[in-house]
């Protein structure tokens, strides 16, 4: 054979040769959770907060009535305890628009009593 022969040969049989080794990742299920955030509730408005972290970051996180709010001490929670000032930690998933759709919120500490 020639050196170019050879050569188209390797580069066809090359890729498919690449291609066979590697397997590829299934998607994740729904409910795994993929992005996680502590920090202090800054806005609210109804189904919807602002958490700035430690870091100087701010989130949006969104919520709804399949997210579980829960206290830090593991009894239930409700949206009317999520006020500005609290600190609470976060677990979703992360859109690609930087929002986070929580699926699990825990009230870590209270506001010290703004009711807003």
């Amino acid at each position: 054979m020639s050196t170019f022969r050879l050569v188209l040969l390797a580069g066809i049989l090359l890729p498919c040769q690449l291609a066979a080794t590697f397997t590829f990742a299934s998607p994740q299920p729904q409910d795994e959770m993929n992005f996680t955030l502590e920090g202090k509730i800054t806005e609210r408005s109804p189904g919807k907060l602002t958490v700035a972290t430690g870091e100087n970051m701010i989130f949006h996180v969104v919520y709804n009535d399949k997210t579980e709010i829960k206290k830090a001490d593991g009894t239930p929670g409700a949206p009317q305890d999520l006020r500005i000032g609290s600190r609470i930690s976060v677990a979703g998933d992360l859109a690609e628009s930087g929002e986070i759709t929580a699926k699990q919120i825990t009230i870590e500490a209270a506001d010290g009593g703004n009711k807003k």
